[in-house]
């Protein structure tokens, strides 16, 4: 064996990488990659530091499974958590109301929201609609009220259609010599010579019509007095109310034909949306009209309220503000699982994504539904927005994706961006993304697993930071949602117990509550919760512990006054292999140790290390410069430190960086020195 010089590793902007690409040396992201990361979050500069802990909140019902964020119009934010028909209102410390909307209970996991100002929308196919209003004198529930919901034939035998009728009042025509045309939706007819006997004139204005392309048989031509004729447009094919008629005299100046409607037509079928039908599975608000999208009787298709009035969708309502229902061409079985306002509008359908290419809506103009992939989205997922992208998850449920628009290809464009680390996502189950805040400056987003397991992702994708680490605590993760505050809510299962906790920035603990003991003493109570559970007890900045709980208190070594206390796992970080390579495409393979290891620090109270997953060695800061005499948490080291005398060889060595007691963890960079 012989010395190898140290290699430093000062950026960790990949994250964890998964194990197939340890031996990719060459692999551009290898040299920012780790092999495990527990417990931390990356920042974008290059460093790493110990992840925000969770306080908590409250406890919640035993089957709490959704929280959505509520943002009141008076700047107020709520997390709306739901269990069974039970929705509560968590303000930012404590419970704020309860309240039942009912219909929901078992529909929880495939449920989505749509919220503006004080309402919010709930939306899933089985479900009615339901509407949730704050109000001045407090929540209110109701069905959404959808209002003239379009009709649509599927199929059955229908007796509901009225024909539209046309009225035509022929002034100043000379019989036998007066030559008009009709032109009926665009199409203009022959020409007819008007006839002042009125069966001659019906008969002739019948076959004009006949032979028009675009109307079909079963249309009835009568006239009910002297120089009027009506136009009944029946029979199959011509229902509805999307007639124009309109007559021009040929020969005569001082003559007219006047057109009017005296009957709206209406089409035979049925409300696209009801208790027969089904409803949607999803809504968004978009240029003041509200679309709701995936009925269950039809889909493929989304529908658009008027301008300005978002549950009016009454198709008589003809300019370009008005209501439509918009049918995808899209395959069969395919349905709309999200409509996101984005860029433009984008539409996740269970098979593919799409964006819609005008950027202003209108009836009177067809949307282009373009395709950017065909991967997917599962049902209730969210999709969440980062750096104006939409990230979503893969039908898989085992792949996050970006959608996002480019100039270069004019499209909106479908990445990866968990190719470095798909081990770490298995059924993914909720997501949510927290914006910059002033302690890490890139957005953090937050998978949860339906094993319980949790993912923090560091997210900067105009700098290719998208670090993968993983986030466990003493309890399964079931929930995340991110609220105006931008806090990470999230719902936790504490030994049967459910509860809402959320992400604290320096927090140190998880399930973590302040105490005031006054007079200051030793024995600290208050703690039932935590009976028969080992916690950590942070007491005027000092760290006791681990205790295990009973009949609700724990005794410290000596009085303190002002106490947090709460659960914790330790951050785990394994460096990777060091490279083997000892010449041009020459790699040396045989066992190593790493002996020597060179850690950057700062603002550090709390450090482990030890190699290849032996057991961790505390790090003595005292010795760096650390005061013994001032609370432990109210200083802490910064600089290098170096710690050699690491035993053991390995195939593929490393060194393992962690915790045996919680504290600050900030490192900026990691350099190992190995004999090969």
């Amino acid at each position: 064996m012989v010395a190898r010089p140290g290699r430093t590793q000062a950026a960790f902007t990949a994250g964890e990488l998964d194990p197939l690409l340890h031996d990719r040396t060459q692999l551009k992201y290898f040299s920012t990659g780790l092999k495990h990361a527990e417990n931390v979050v990356i920042t974008p500069q290059g460093g790493m530091r110990v992840s925000d802990g969770l306080r908590l909140v409250g406890n919640l019902p035993s089957g709490a499974d959704r929280i959505f964020p509520f943002d009141a119009s008076n700047g107020t934010s709520y997390d709306l958590v739901f269990a069974g028909t039970t929705c509560q209102a968590w303000g930012a410390t404590s419970l704020s109301a309860s309240f039942t909307v009912s219909g929901i209970s078992g529909l929880l996991p495939e449920m989505t929201f749509a919220q503006r100002f004080d309402t919010m929308l709930l939306f899933h196919r089985d479900l009615q609609s339901k509407r949730i209003r704050l109000t001045t004198s407090g929540w209110v529930v109701d069905d959404l009220p959808y209002a003239n919901i379009p009709r649509y034939d599927y199929g059955a035998t229908y007796s509901n259609g009225v024909p539209a009728v046309w009225r035509l009042e022929f002034v100043g025509l000379d019989s036998g010599t007066s030559i008009f045309t009709l032109t009926i939706s665009q199409q203009e007819t022959f020409s007819i010579t008007y006839n002042s006997t009125m069966a001659t004139l019906v008969s002739a204005i019948q076959a004009a019509i006949a032979d028009l392309p675009n109307v079909a048989a079963g249309f009835v031509v009568a006239s009910p007095s002297a120089n009027i004729v009506t136009i009944t447009f029946s029979g199959a094919g011509n229902e509805g109310d999307g007639w124009a008629v309109s007559g021009e005299i040929v020969n005569k100046a001082d003559a007219a034909i006047v057109a009017s409607k005296t009957t709206v037509g209406v089409k035979p079928g049925e409300a696209v949306i009801s208790s027969t039908r089904g409803w949607p599975q999803c809504g968004a608000f978009w240029q003041q009209r509200l679309l709701v999208g995936g009925m269950k009787g039809l889909p493929n298709a989304w529908l658009m309220s008027r301008t300005g009035d978002y549950f009016e969708f009454n198709e008589r309502f003809t300019d370009a503000n008005g209501p439509a229902l918009v049918p995808m061409d899209i395959a069969g079985g395919e349905t709309i699982e999200a409509i996101v306002p984005s860029l433009n509008l984008l539409i996740f359908t269970s098979q593919a994504e799409y964006w819609i290419a005008e950027r202003a809506l209108s009836r009177t103009e067809a949307p282009n539904h373009v395709q950017a992939s065909r991967h997917g989205s599962n049902r209730g997922l969210p999709v969440t927005e980062n750096e104006g992208a939409a990230i979503w998850c893969h039908k898989n449920r085992s792949t996050i994706g970006e959608l996002r628009y480019t100039d270069a290809e004019g499209n909106f464009i479908a990445t990866d961006i968990s190719l470095l680390a798909p081990h770490l996502l298995r059924n993914v189950r909720d997501m949510a993304v927290r914006r910059t805040t002033e302690t890490i400056s890139c957005n953090l987003q937050a998978i949860v697993l339906d094993s319980g397991e949790a993912r923090l992702v560091s997210l900067l994708r105009e700098q290719e930071v998208t670090a993968y680490a993983r986030r466990t605590s003493q309890g399964l993760f079931k929930r995340v949602s991110r609220n105006g505050r931008n806090q990470l809510s999230f719902i936790m299962d504490r030994a049967g117990t459910r509860t809402l906790e959320r992400m604290e920035t320096g927090l140190l603990l998880d399930e973590a509550i302040d105490l005031t003991v006054s007079p200051a003493s030793k024995t600290v109570t208050g703690l039932s919760r935590y009976n028969g559970r080992e916690i950590w007890v942070i007491g005027d900045g000092d760290v006791f512990g681990p205790y295990t709980v009973a009949s609700g208190q724990v005794v410290l070594p000596k009085a303190v006054s002002a106490v947090t206390a709460g659960t914790w796992k330790p951050p785990i970080i394994d460096t990777l292999p060091p490279p083997r390579d000892v010449g041009p495409n020459t790699v040396l393979k045989r066992k190593a140790r790493i002996h020597t290891v060179h850690l950057a620090l700062d603002d550090t109270t709390s450090l482990a290390i030890s190699t290849n997953g032996g057991a961790l060695k505390e790090v003595d800061l005292f010795r760096f410069g650390v005061l013994a005499d001032v609370p432990e948490l109210n200083q802490g080291f910064s600089g290098v430190i170096k710690i050699g005398g690491l035993r053991g060889y390995a195939d593929e060595p490393f060194v393992r960086i962690s915790q045996l007691r919680p504290g600050r963890l900030n490192i900026r960079s990691i350099t190992v020195e190995t004999a090969l």
